[in-house]
């Protein structure tokens, strides 16, 4: 199954930005990057993801510009996942303190399919390693870069993660950075989150 491709990418995009920006905003700043047809080549993808991004700094601010890349997440979980229905949920029960609750979560979610190649809680934070080999494993631009030009791009990845983590503790507020992407000229794309009192 194919996950996302440039056009759907940048419909999203284009809906993302009209909600956190203004009506009509989203075509008004990607023009003509929104005629893709999503039969582009690797590398004429990876091209428009990078005017993508240029526009998209150029124009909007960046905590904005954040919740917008976040939303643009080609794999997201919602409220009835088993995730938050069943797992998290069980693993709360048998694990009262939250530091424990948080590991035991690591734990359980370490390796999982779309969640990444390694999860750990270290320092009261869960620590997330989404990393493919060692270049950019975005489904949108199917293997057209070794790397973004900008961690902007990697935020829709950290998209993928928040809206599984945002359940973990749902009284709390959730809160997610970048520790390093191949954009950073990381070794692997390691995403941190941590919680407080909302």
């Amino acid at each position: 199954m194919e996950l996302d491709n440039i056009k759907k990418h940048c419909e999203r995009l284009v809906k993302q930005i009209d909600f956190y920006v203004g009506e009509g905003k989203g075509r008004e700043i990607l023009s003509d990057l929104y005629n893709v047809t999503g039969e582009e080549t690797p590398q004429e993808c990876a091209k428009c993801a990078n005017d993508v991004i240029s526009r998209l700094e150029d124009n909007i601010d960046s905590e904005k510009l954040i919740l917008i890349r976040q939303e643009c997440a080609c794999v997201k979980t919602n409220k009835y996942s088993a995730y938050n229905k069943k797992y998290f949920k069980e693993l709360r029960e048998n694990n009262t303190d939250e530091n424990e609750y948080l590991k035991a979560v690591a734990n359980f979610l370490n390796g999982r399919p779309r969640i990444g190649q390694k999860v750990e809680f270290v320092d009261g934070k869960i620590i997330t390693h989404m990393g493919i080999k060692n270049s950019c494993g975005c489904f949108t631009v199917k293997n057209g870069w070794d790397k973004p030009e900008s961690i902007t791009w990697c935020r829709c990845c950290q998209g993928t993660l928040y809206s599984v983590y945002q359940f973990v503790l749902p009284e709390k507020a959730c809160h997610m950075d970048i520790v390093e992407t191949h954009a950073t000229d990381g070794s692997d794309c390691v995403f941190s989150t941590w919680y407080t009192e909302k």
